[in-house]
């Protein structure tokens, strides 16, 4: 029970303010946390799971976490005579009517002369168009860039159109390496960019707004600029010129390729890695990262003479009904199964990595004449008791906690966290989640890497975000029955600081089914595949010696 109504009724507002804008999902956690821990979300007398449809719902119908959600709204153009005099009602200038000069606060004080000129030069034809900034945005002073043009259909007038920016995957890692950025400048950049609010930044942060902004004084001297109207220029200036290919991941890596499948009725997408004649390995993928794999680790396993198959998981990319919990494990089993015999693959070594880690299983388990041997390279461990639930990192309890207790505050986490993602805010998620985790925290700031799983987050979550409920209610229970009776050799390597498995459950949960457990990896956690690849390609290779 809840303790004061006050308590209940902050709760209850967080929600909602969750479901107006996903980014203030954080903002809610540490209470969500806390009533987990302490049995609030288990308490039918709460009637929290009401109001958690009920922003979901809300959630829902805004299309933030749809398919089709868009990051920027329609245009809000300005449309100006040559005496710079608004000729019509503008969304983006709601204090302003017709007939009225544009507000001295408008226009940037360090080139709001050089700016009203060139909006002149192009009414009167002298410029056929040209890029100004303008400030729209209240206290906040966020300058926007627009696009300059002469109003077709009317002589000496001009239509301002702001330029959307955000910081995409192709630009956003040279950008942050040719400046020298770091994870927290490239966090206010992108709030300049994308939202515009360093309040809210800091508020998710729980910093004061002033630390922010100094922040973002520093990142402008850094760069030798006077304002954010400059920041904005110098980004998009720089966006346009590095990007080089468009957007998706990269699919021409040391012989990368794609395949679709029917299987058991259902379209399923298949990634390959390495040449067709390597040693055939099938990858059961974790949610960060999904079926792809970064530059290096693609190389290391190609170093190898490893053919990586990693068909896509359940509700990955795709809408198609493939059930729930332990039987939808076992059916993706047999899935992989057909697809090694359409492929002409007569026995494979299965990999895991974390929320693969039962389906690998589940695979060895029913198709041991197709399976070698089971490496998985950081684990998910079936959780039993609430005990061994709170020996997880918070940023893996936590949403278990909410499948286990309270399966409507955990949807809403999840539709949030695809709103955040789809928005461009993944970096403050991730920064979120990984924070107990120093090595994974490190890994997933990187920059290239940030984009890899921001890139394979969008991909996995094009049609919904069921692959991550159901990978959570999965994991909420004791799904321990798909590690009986396998008959082929499972290893388990853990990182040191794999918040998702740590020594104590990972040495318990192999004891109890006769799996093997390697030292635990230093400088590794939760993105083990990909940090110590090398470690992990031994293991498939043969043994590793300790």
């Amino acid at each position: 029970m809840m303790d004061q109504p006050s308590e209940r009724s902050r709760l209850i507002a967080a929600i909602y303010a969750v479901a107006h804008d996903p980014a203030r999902l954080l903002l809610l956690r540490p209470s969500l946390a806390l009533l987990a821990d302490k049995g609030v979300l288990h308490d039918p007398s709460a009637d929290l799971a009401f109001h958690f449809e009920q922003a979901d719902r809300l959630l829902a119908e805004s299309g933030a976490a749809g398919a089709g959600a868009t990051q920027h709204a329609a245009p809000k153009d300005i449309i100006l005579d040559g005496r710079l005099v608004l000729q019509v009602p503008s969304a983006a200038l709601s204090n302003v009517r017709p007939g009225d000069f544009l507000p001295d606060e408008t226009w940037q004080a360090d080139r709001g002369g050089k700016d009203r000129d060139i909006v002149k030069a192009v009414s009167a034809g002298l410029q056929e168009q040209a890029i100004i900034s303008l400030s729209l945005d209240g206290d906040e002073q966020r300058p926007i860039l627009h696009l300059v043009f002469r109003t077709p259909g009317r002589s000496e007038t001009v239509t301002l159109r702001p330029i959307p920016l955000r910081w995409d995957r192709d630009s956003a890692a040279r950008f942050a390496d040719d400046f020298a950025l770091t994870g927290a400048e490239q966090a206010i950049l992108r709030e300049v960019l994308e939202r515009g609010s360093l309040r809210l930044l800091a508020e998710e942060r729980g910093t004061s707004l002033g630390t922010v902004r100094n922040q973002l004084k520093r990142l402008l001297a850094k760069l030798s600029l006077g304002s954010q109207g400059e920041l904005i220029a110098l980004y998009g200036g720089y966006r346009e010129v590095h990007k080089l290919r468009p957007e998706g991941l990269p699919k021409e890596v040391q012989g990368s390729s794609q395949g679709s499948f029917l299987l058991g009725g259902i379209d399923v997408r298949v990634e390959f890695y390495g040449p067709a004649t390597g040693r055939p390995v099938l990858y059961f993928h974790p949610l960060f990262g999904g079926p792809f794999l970064p530059e290096e680790t693609v190389e290391a396993f190609v170093a190898a003479g490893l053919r990586i198959i990693a068909p896509w998981r359940p509700y990955c990319g795709r809408t198609a009904e493939e059930g729930s919990g332990v039987p939808m494990a076992r059916e993706f089993a047999r899935r992989c199964a057909q697809l090694l015999d359409i492929l002409g693959v007569e026995r494979v070594t299965a990999l895991a990595a974390s929320g693969g880690t039962a389906f690998a299983l589940a695979f060895a388990q029913n198709h041991s004449e197709l399976c070698r041997k089971v490496v998985i390279a950081g684990p998910a461990i079936p959780i039993a008791t609430d005990a061994d639930l709170a020996q997880l990192g918070l940023g893996h309890r936590l949403p278990l906690q909410l499948a286990r207790r309270l399966p409507a505050a955990m949807r809403l986490y999840v539709r949030a966290v695809v709103a955040k993602i789809r928005k461009g805010l993944d970096a403050n998620y991730l920064d979120t989640f990984f924070r107990d985790a120093p090595a994974d925290h490190a890994f997933a700031a990187r920059p290239a890497i940030r984009e890899f799983l921001r890139t394979a987050m969008l991909e996995i979550f094009q049609h919904g975000f069921r692959a991550a409920t159901e990978e959570l209610e999965l994991y909420a229970i004791d799904w321990s029955e798909l590690a009986e009776s396998i008959e082929v050799p499972v290893t388990i390597l853990r990182g040191v600081d794999d918040k998702l498995a740590n020594r104590d459950l990972a040495d318990s949960f192999a004891a109890r089914h006769g799996f093997r457990v390697l030292k635990s990896i230093p400088d590794s956690g939760s993105f083990l595949v990909f940090q110590d690849t090398g470690r992990v390609v031994s293991q498939l290779d043969g043994d590793l010696a300790e």
